[in-house]
């Protein structure tokens, strides 16, 4: 049988993992039987994890928008833009393959895994013509033809700005996987 508690006033301590500990003063009544409620809160705050390797406040854009500025691309230490965008945009893909076609010097970049001729990319907002490239062989895209990115040399960017969604809406077909947008200096 549990020892009784005399009357008067006591300390009641509650403290679980995940509520913040909180201390209430209870009086007892002479009777020996108090009832006293309580109310708890979760001690956790609301965290938010996004898959992206660059920092940025998505709750604040209606689309999924990184934008990649001049100072991270200099500290990418990449040459070629496509290399960049790979290191620093997520769901952006530049694959290397082995001894193909002409796929060699005009490499295929893909963004959600779409195939090359379905990313848009834009110059200062304006469209960029695809290579005369048709990818044969083994290579990614095979049967597409897709943009030269790396005929945008690293110096010239000021910002690159990558839609991650499908924007076929607004773009029309060659912007089912996404919209790049280069803005120059």
């Amino acid at each position: 049988m549990p020892a009784a508690l005399a009357a008067g006033t006591v300390q009641l301590r509650i403290e679980a993992f995940g509520l913040p500990a909180r201390s209430y003063d209870v009086v007892l009544a002479p009777s020996g039987a108090t009832t006293f409620d309580v109310a708890i809160s979760l001690g956790f705050e609301e965290q938010v994890t996004v898959g992206s390797r660059a920092a940025g406040a998505e709750a604040e854009q209606a689309v999924p928008v990184d934008i990649i500025t001049q100072a991270q691309i200099a500290s990418s230490g990449y040459a070629e833009t496509a290399q960049v965008l790979q290191a620093l945009a997520p769901s952006f893909n530049f694959p290397r393959p082995t001894i193909t076609d002409g796929t060699d010097t005009v490499r295929p970049a893909t963004l959600r895994g779409l195939g090359p001729d379905q990313v848009l990319v834009l110059i200062n907002g304006k469209r960029r013509h695809q290579s005369a490239l048709v990818h044969l062989n083994g290579s990614v895209g095979r049967g597409s033809t897709g943009v030269d990115l790396n005929a945008i040399p690293i110096a010239a960017i000021e910002r690159i700005e990558v839609l991650r969604d499908g924007a076929a809406a607004q773009y029309g077909s060659d912007a089912i996987a996404g919209v790049i947008n280069i803005v120059l200096k």
